[in-house]
């Protein structure tokens, strides 16, 4: 749909708010008393020319022009998973917690967001908009979110530039994109910072994707991600333990409160918590012996990393 136009009309009711968001590395290092880190893993399959996207009443049939814009976002973001149609491997850190909370754990008890004021996660700003897909695609985006958010009994996005709404999209132009390109260049540097390397030993050990199809997810701990920035240096060396050393106690804390609760549809989500918790205790015990940082060969991108973590 050609020339639709969008706004925002968000009263911070928290509805939306409803499961903990995708993290940089470094806001998860800020706000790692609040959210159990993860890795989410998911196949991204490569969109067809033709295929229609319908969602919330707005169509788009996809042209060649929208193929060459989604692949080259997606390359930049993700790790191809090998030939060009098998499409791509996502892997991105994302906060955690019990399903049955329904809640972001950042959430107050209003549903208005403790985050807001010392600096909420980048992919929480872009909302409704969504950074892992082209501008010219955005319509579709909000109308997919829009039915998403009224099934929550929230009526906050509107098809239409109203007095009093953050404006989003005027035609088929995004008004402002700092949110969505903020997001976008934070997944391209923490590419190189770690999401490369774990990318590389998954593809290594290809039976840990085998089962993945399109659209599924596989979760792990973030172990990986925090052993290959603690071979950085010994600032990051100890940010890692003491964020390791976080996670410990607020998992404890989610565990202890869901023992008490006693609902039987949580047992499963218990022991994998309890997973992420020995796999700590493993990576603490790896990086309490002493190790030399990994050699690098840009001492300046090590600086940017310290600074990117704020362990300079």
């Amino acid at each position: 749909m050609v020339g639709r136009s969008w706004s925002l009309a968000c009263n911070a009711c928290g509805k939306c708010c409803n499961s903990p968001p995708a993290l940089a590395l470094r806001e998860w290092f800020v706000h790692r008393s609040v959210f159990i880190g993860s890795i989410a893993i998911e196949r991204v399959a490569r969109r067809r020319v033709g295929e229609r996207l319908i969602a919330g009443g707005v169509e788009r049939v996809l042209d060649a022009q929208d193929i060459a814009d989604q692949d080259a976002l997606n390359d930049a973001l993700f790790h191809r998973a090998g030939a060009r149609e098998a499409g791509w491997i996502s892997v991105t850190l994302q906060g955690y917690d019990y399903p049955s909370a329904g809640r972001c754990p950042a959430l107050a008890q209003d549903g208005r967001c403790t985050l807001h004021e010392a600096g909420k996660p980048a992919r929480c700003a872009a909302v409704p908009l969504d950074p892992l897909v082209p501008d010219g695609w955005q319509p579709v985006a909000l109308g997919a979110r829009r039915e998403g958010v009224r099934a929550l009994g929230a009526d906050c996005i509107r098809d239409a530039l109203e007095p009093g709404a953050l404006s989003l999209i005027d035609g088929d132009r995004v008004i402002d994109t700092t949110a969505l390109e903020r997001e976008r260049a934070a997944l391209m540097f923490e590419r190189k910072l770690w999401r490369d390397a774990v990318a590389a030993a998954l593809a290594a050990s290809p039976g840990a994707l085998a089962a993945l199809k399109p659209g599924g997810r596989l979760t792990i701990a973030p172990v990986p991600a925090l052993l290959t920035v603690a071979r950085l240096s010994p600032a990051c060396r100890a940010a890692a333990i003491d964020v390791i050393g976080q996670q410990r106690t607020l998992i404890d804390a989610h565990v202890d409160a869901a023992l008490k609760r006693r609902r039987p549809d949580e047992r499963a989500f218990t022991q994998e918590l309890r997973g992420f918790a020995q796999a700590h205790e493993r990576a603490l015990d790896e990086l309490s012996r002493p190790c030399a940082p990994t050699p690098s060969s840009d001492p300046n991108f090590v600086r940017e990393a310290e600074i990117w973590l704020g362990s300079h």
